[in-house]
């Protein structure tokens, strides 16, 4: 009976070492998983099932984190209120299954301050990272001024390497800020390169396309990213009373 228990105890130890030295902690704590008398084949098949869940939930994490995304700003917190009247169940619900990043689509949410544009941005944003997708959040203003100071320090490749490459970028608050031609033009530069690839962009501004050549400062080169962003577009009419106040009433 020692003899038995203590093999038992052995091999316990050596499958957590390999577990270890794999990183696979569910199989590590297989006790936790598996039950006295389970066939291997179930067995197996739960401890691969509840790793791949592990790992999926680790990365969504990681990849949550890596994007900069607003704390709280989820799909689940998200109401869809009378007082933005354009906007409607479908058009939610045919953006949280990503189906725009699949078809190389751009989404443009275009209201006044404080219709919920940065909340529903966020929202999608982690529903895609969600389905597997890499996503990158960033204020226009912030992208840009990192973008101007790259391109004066000679870093501007990997910069703007970074902001290609991921599957989804979520730009908010497009006019918060009048742009110098330098930045008007860092900012065509990664719409169009992006357009070009087919690599979806989700952009919030508090005004309609017309009024953007006020922001951008010269009325080819406004025409010009007009064009790039909406040529294959969602466009989301966010106008209404604002968000926050009108959630409050509900």
């Amino acid at each position: 009976m020692g003899k038995g228990i203590t093999m038992e105890k052995d091999i316990n130890i050596k499958i957590k070492d390999l577990a270890q030295s794999l990183r696979m902690p569910v199989f590590e704590s297989y006790n936790d998983y598996v039950k006295p008398g389970m066939p291997i084949e179930e067995a197996l098949i739960t401890l691969m099932s509840e790793e791949r869940a592990r790992r999926h939930e680790s990365l969504v994490k990681r990849r949550v984190r890596d994007a900069g995304l607003p704390n709280g700003k989820t799909i689940d917190t998200f109401k869809l209120l009378p007082s933005i009247p354009h906007l409607k169940e479908g058009h939610i619900q045919s953006l949280i299954n990503c189906q725009f990043i699949k078809n190389k689509m751009n989404v443009c949410a275009l209201g006044g301050n404080g219709t919920g544009k940065t909340h529903l941005m966020s929202a999608v944003s982690r529903e895609a990272i969600q389905l597997g997708y890499t996503v990158k959040f960033m204020r226009v203003s912030d992208m840009l001024t990192m973008l101007s100071e790259a391109s004066t320090e000679k870093r501007l490749g990997p910069m703007m390497k970074m902001l290609l490459k991921v599957d989804l970028l979520a730009l908010d608050e497009l006019g918060y800020v009048t742009l110098t031609t330098k930045k008007a033009q860092l900012l065509f530069d990664v719409i169009a390169k992006r357009s070009e690839a087919g690599n979806s962009i989700f952009v919030t501004s508090n005004y309609q396309f017309s009024a953007w050549k006020d922001v951008i400062g010269d009325t080819i080169l406004t025409k010009a990213l007009v064009g790039k962003l909406a040529g294959d577009c969602v466009i989301l009419n966010m106008n209404g009373e604002d968000y926050r106040l009108a959630s409050r009433k509900t």
